[in-house]
């Protein structure tokens, strides 16, 4: 109390500073989970991250209520097939992979000339690191139609949507491997324990599971939760990162980045943030990430969207999320639009 009466101001600002970091603490792996990257505790107060997110326009205030309001939607709505109530588990488990574990690729120095990914933009590189140049013979690949016994060596990374397709899709979930979690974003995807897998104590990140075991496809589709927090710039650079360390870890893989499912009608006419326009812009840049080589950018709205490029209302529960019966479009469109190499 003598402080608070001799140093009233040093006082609240100590308050001050403690509320912020609390706030802090609990919004950096959601809404400002690409301000933490770099964040260390020994140099810079905790609200500092808080601080550089508010800089770029993005305040507490903004975009978690949202996000947190869809996922409770899907968690309140998940059903089975025969409409029954399914009971809620946020994390998927990781199923044993029977593939042989890879040992992980050397890390070779990194050029002068980088983009966000670390690949070499000097002389035509793509995100991958293969060479794009005119002077070299590319093979061409168009999409073709498969069985399900394509995805038993798959895996597919995702938020509550593709924990859908994992819960709704009995033929995928018993053939591939699906690392998802509601509420996940492209920023925390990497490093956020959330993995159980067999043998192991505790929960794993995605980064680690990816070192220890290899895939011959992977799917990966985030963005809806990410509408809300940073801007497009800082998205496609975080998302291209992503994209580079997979295909570090998983050398052999054919990777598919999936497009953003859109949202209704009625969701994106009344909606500032989530709404398809700026899910399309997204979409656009997400597109460009694509090498068509071993990196292919696919678009499962043809299957679920009405003429006028909205999620059709009645495959939606909540207006976000399809119902369970509706998952079987994405499961067909998987099957028509796959990569086959010889």
């Amino acid at each position: 109390m003598k402080l608070l009466k001799n140093c009233p101001l040093l006082f609240a600002t100590a308050v001050v500073s403690v509320i912020l970091s609390c706030l802090t603490f609990a919004l950096k792996d959601e809404l400002y989970g690409d301000y933490a990257e770099g964040y260390d505790s020994a140099k810079m107060p905790l609200f500092s991250v808080m601080m550089k997110g508010m800089a770029d326009g993005v305040f507490p205030w903004d975009g978690i209520a949202d996000i947190r309001a869809i996922d409770e939607k899907f968690l309140a709505g998940r059903q089975t097939a025969d409409g029954t109530e399914k009971p809620v588990d946020e994390t998927i488990t990781a199923k044993e992979q029977e593939t042989e574990i890879k040992p992980e690729p050397e890390v070779t120095k990194e050029p002068e000339n980088t983009d966000v990914s670390g690949n070499d933009v000097s002389d035509n590189s793509d995100i991958s690191g293969n060479d794009i140049s005119g002077n070299s013979e590319e093979e061409t690949y168009e999409f073709c139609e498969v069985t399900d016994d394509y995805f038993d060596d798959a895996l597919f990374i995702g938020d509550s949507r593709t924990v859908g397709l994992s819960e709704y899709v009995d033929a995928l979930d018993t053939r591939a491997t699906f690392y998802s979690k509601v509420s996940l974003t492209i920023y925390t995807v990497l490093e956020k324990p959330f993995l159980k897998m067999e043998g192991r104590k505790g929960k794993i990140t995605v980064d680690e599971a990816l070192s220890e075991n290899q895939f011959g496809k992977i799917y990966i589709m985030l963005g809806l939760n990410e509408m809300g927090t940073g801007d497009l710039e800082r998205f496609v650079n975080k998302y291209a990162e992503v994209i580079a360390r997979i295909r570090e870890l998983q050398p052999d893989a054919i990777i598919y980045i999936q497009g953003i499912m859109h949202v209704t009608g009625d969701k994106s006419d009344n909606d500032k943030i989530f709404n398809n326009p700026n899910i399309n812009a997204r979409n656009e840049a997400l597109s460009q990430l694509a090498n068509n080589q071993d990196i292919f950018y696919i678009d499962m709205n043809e299957s679920v969207d009405d003429e006028d490029g909205n999620l059709i209302k009645e495959l939606s529960f909540d207006d976000v999320h399809l119902k369970a019966s509706a998952y079987e479009r994405w499961h067909q469109y998987l099957l028509q639009h796959a990569i086959v190499k010889d």
